[in-house]
């Protein structure tokens, strides 16, 4: 010690390292969230602007979080999301709730989708 995390913050004693260890476990549960029904592949590291956290990830299927078989649809993962427990007091920008909220004014978590398949 001390060392930068991956995050890019500072490690230099316990409770530098608990804060950091603290936001891979967010992070952790973000990716076994989504990989609940697929392996998610090219995942981009994490960018952090704004107070906001954010990263790309591809699937194999545009189906597969869907709810009724409709390209693009994301449902499945949003409603998987709903209510799964997050830790807090990271030097959130906004009041944070200790579990995700994928929906309405208290929303804390968007997932979008980027179509980049090719035509052949």
């Amino acid at each position: 010690m001390p060392f930068n995390d991956r995050a890019g913050g500072m490690v230099q004693d316990q409770r530098t390292w608990n804060y950091a260890r603290n936001q891979q476990r967010n992070w952790e549960t973000l990716n076994q969230l989504i990989s609940l029904r697929t392996q998610p592949m090219s995942v981009t590291s994490l960018g952090h602007s704004n107070g906001v956290w954010s990263f790309e990830f591809e699937v194999e299927s545009s189906l597969v979080y869907s709810e009724l078989g409709q390209e693009n649809d994301i449902t499945v993962l949003v409603n998987e999301c709903e209510g799964v427990p997050m830790i807090v007091g990271l030097n959130e920008t906004q009041t944070q709730h200790s579990v995700l909220i994928t929906q309405g004014s208290d929303q804390n978590i968007w997932f979008d989708t980027i179509n980049t398949s090719l035509e052949i």
